[in-house]
Formats: C-alpha cells, sequence, structure tokens
C-alpha cells in the first residue's frame, strides 16, 4: 500500500504507474497548488532559472514575454528540465541527478554568472538559498506565479490514513519539505496515535535535502528515489515490495 500524498491534480500519472505495477495505493493529498496573479517584468533577463515542474506550468502564458533572446535557461532537476523541453523550451543548464538550488549553483554554468539580470521564475514563498547566492555578483528578480496551499482534512484524509494504517508494510511518498511536514500535520489532527505509526512507515522521497528534513521530525526508513521522476519512484518503490 503506497500513500500518495501529492495535490490530486498533478498525481495521475503516478496513479497509472502504480496500477501497471499491481501495487495498491490511497490518495493522501498534502498540498494544493493555485496560480496567483502577477505582473511579469518589462526588462528582458539574461538568465532565467524555472525552480520547479509547477513554475514551468504556471508561467506558461507568459513564455512569450519572457524568452528574449539572447538568453539561457536554467532548471534545479531533470524533472523540471524535462518539462521545459516538453513545451519546445532548449534548456542550458541543470543538475543531472539531485534536484536542488545547491547542485545547481555548483554547476560551471552557474558558478561563472556575474553582472547578469537574472530572473527566478518559483512558488510564492520558496527558498532563499539561489538568490541569495547570485545576487553577490548579479541582478536577481523573482516571478512568482502560484501558491502552495496547506490541505486541511477532509473525508478522504481521514478514509485514506485508515486503510493505509491496516498495512504494516505501506510506503509514504513525499515529494517535497513542504508536503511532508503537512502529511504529519494532517495526521495527527486524525489520529495522534497514527504519527509514530507513519514516521516507522518506509518513506520514498526526491532528494537527499528531504531526506534530511524528514530524518530530523523521526522518520528513520528513509531513502531517496535513484532518479528525481515518476519512474525513479516506482523502481524504488518496487526494490522495497521485494
Amino acid at each position: 500500500m503506497v500513500l500518495l500524498t501529492r495535490p490530486l491534480s498533478q498525481v495521475g500519472n503516478l496513479q497509472s504507474l502504480l496500477e501497471d505495477s499491481d501495487l495498491d495505493y490511497v490518495l493522501f493529498p498534502a498540498i494544493e497548488i493555485n496560480k496567483i496573479d502577477t505582473v511579469v517584468p518589462s526588462q528582458t533577463y539574461d538568465v532565467i532559472i524555472f525552480i520547479s515542474v509547477n513554475a514551468v506550468i504556471y508561467s506558461e502564458e507568459y513564455f512569450s514575454q519572457l524568452f528574449v533572446e539572447p538568453l539561457k535557461i536554467f532548471a534545479v532537476g531533470p524533472t523540471t528540465a524535462k518539462k521545459l523541453t516538453d513545451k519546445g523550451v532548449k534548456v542550458d543548464a541543470y543538475p543531472l541527478e539531485n534536484a536542488s538550488s545547491q547542485e545547481l549553483l555548483t554547476m560551471p554554468e552557474c558558478e561563472k554568472l556575474s553582472d547578469k539580470k537574472i530572473l527566478i521564475v518559483r512558488g510564492k514563498g520558496g527558498s532563499e538559498t539561489l538568490k541569495n547566492s547570485l545576487k553577490v555578483m548579479n541582478q536577481v528578480d523573482y516571478l512568482e506565479v502560484y501558491r502552495r496551499t496547506a490541505c486541511e482534512v477532509s473525508r478522504l484524509h481521514v478514509e485514506s490514513i485508515e486503510r493505509f494504517m491496516q498495512t504494516p508494510d505501506g510506503i509514504v511518498i513525499a515529494n517535497s519539505v513542504d508536503s511532508l511536514f503537512n502529511v504529519v500535520k494532517l495526521v495527527k489532527e486524525i489520529r495522534s496515535y497514527h504519527e509514530d505509526q507513519l514516521k516507522s512507515r518506509t518513506l520514498v522521497v526526491l532528494s537527499e535535502r528531504i531526506k534530511v528534513q524528514a530524518q530530523s521530525i523521526g522518520f528513520n526508513n528513509v531513502h531517496v528515489a535513484r532518479t528525481p521522476s515518476d519512474k525513479g519512484t516506482i523502481i524504488e518503490i518496487l526494490n522495497h515490495q521485494k
């Protein structure tokens, strides 16, 4: 049994892969993603960095305004890069394995940036790591195109967690630190004694950063998918089903 914690609007592909692999699952959305109104800066940029798949999805309508050559496009990881490529956008640099701002900053393409105008496309209230590092030598602006909203407890959450807790070998999937923290919060609100049970389950995450945060709040069986993708997640789950 797998606990799927993604927003309901973005879980379809992973559901299909689980079904194809004969893996049972329940839906337990931790956050919702909502588009927010924004104003696209009138100036042009030398580099635009996309921080997530959602950044690509919710900024697509602005591509014609943003993509003014000459321009370099960076992404924080392969999944975000693939989303851009699928939309016909050439990606000039992205970490091939660990998707994170820190990994992107270590790449030569980022390290040599100086006196450039950089735009970071992201959700509202994200990490400041990328901007704080790049603004030392560059002008850095944000284009915030979506907002993460923590889900409230619903009947779906109650029914799903009760089913999940009946399977001692259940696996939890967490795609972000925000979603993981809210999963724990929701579970505590439903049944406080389920919290320890939840943290004893196998947890599959997409990055070392999420793993570290998960361990800091008491998860002790955390595994990072070899590739930060739906297929990579399924492979990791199947490894623990053997």
